[in-house]
C-alpha cells in the first residue's frame, strides 16, 4: 500500500504558472579559427549575443563539453557549393567561459592536433586555424512552458512540433536553479491559434543527474504543501 502510494504522488501532476524552460537542439558549426579563450563561428542558427550556450567538440575517442557566451554576432549570406544557392548563415564570436584545468588542457590538446600554421593575431591574443573542415556542435535552445509537472514528466506548451517517441535534452529552470533532463517525447497536441502554431506536448523524464532530482523533489513538495 505504501508502494502504491508513492507511485500515485510520483505521477501526480501538478498545475503550474511562470515555470519554463528550453528545448535544446544539437546544431553542427563550422569552426573559423579557434583559442584557449573563444573561437569564431559560422552557424545556420541564429545565436543571441550575450547568452551562454553548450559547445561540443569531438576529437578522437574524447568528447570536450564547454561552456561559451557569445560576444558579438551578424548575418551574411555564403554559396553552398552542393546545391548552388545562396543561404543565410550567422557569424559569430565565442568566449569560453568554463576552460580550466583539464578542459583547457583537453582543449589545448585539440588545437595542436589540428590547427595550420596560420595563425590569426586578435586583440586578445593569437588564435589558430583549423586544418580541414573542423566543426563543433552546439545546443540551440527553443522556448516552452510548462503546465503541469510531476516527478516522471510534465506538460509543456511550445511552438515547436517535437516528434513523438523521440528523445531530447532539455533545460528546466526551477527558480535560481538550471536542470539538464533527458527526455522523451509522449504525445502532442496542437494547439489551434489564430496568431501562431502551438503544440501541447506530453514529457517523459528518462534521465538527470542526482542534484537536479533532488532539487526537482524538493520543488514538488512545496506545490503538495501548497495544496494541504
Amino acid at each position: 500500500m505504501t508502494d502504491q502510494r508513492a507511485e500515485n504522488r510520483k505521477n501526480k501532476r501538478y498545475v503550474v504558472e511562470g515555470l519554463q524552460g528550453n528545448v535544446l537542439y544539437t546544431s553542427d558549426i563550422e569552426v573559423l579559427n579557434i583559442s584557449i579563450d573563444g573561437a569564431a563561428i559560422e552557424t545556420p542558427r541564429r545565436l543571441e549575443i550575450n547568452r551562454e550556450y553548450s559547445f561540443k567538440i569531438k576529437f578522437g575517442e574524447n568528447l570536450l563539453n564547454l561552456r561559451g557566451k557569445v560576444v558579438w554576432a551578424f548575418l551574411i549570406s555564403k554559396l553552398n557549393k552542393d546545391t548552388g544557392t545562396v543561404m543565410p548563415v550567422y557569424r559569430a564570436g565565442i568566449k569560453f567561459t568554463d576552460t580550466l584545468s583539464e578542459k583547457a588542457l583537453m582543449l589545448q590538446n585539440f588545437i595542436n592536433q589540428n590547427r595550420t600554421r596560420k595563425l590569426e593575431n586578435r586583440l586578445g591574443g593569437v588564435r589558430f586555424k583549423l586544418s580541414g573542415n573542423k566543426t563543433m556542435q552546439v545546443d540551440v535552445p527553443h522556448e516552452y512552458k510548462v503546465k503541469k509537472i510531476s516527478m516522471s514528466g510534465m506538460l509543456v506548451e511550445t511552438e515547436i512540433p517535437l516528434e513523438i517517441d523521440s528523445q531530447c535534452e532539455m533545460e528546466l529552470f526551477i527558480n535560481s536553479h538550471s536542470l539538464r533532463i533527458i527526455t522523451k517525447i509522449s504525445n502532442i497536441r496542437e494547439i489551434a491559434d489564430e496568431s501562431i502554431k502551438k503544440y501541447e506536448v506530453g514529457i517523459e523524464f528518462l534521465k538527470m543527474s542526482e542534484q537536479d532530482e533532488d532539487i526537482l523533489i524538493s520543488f514538488i513538495n512545496s506545490l503538495e504543501k501548497d495544496i494541504l
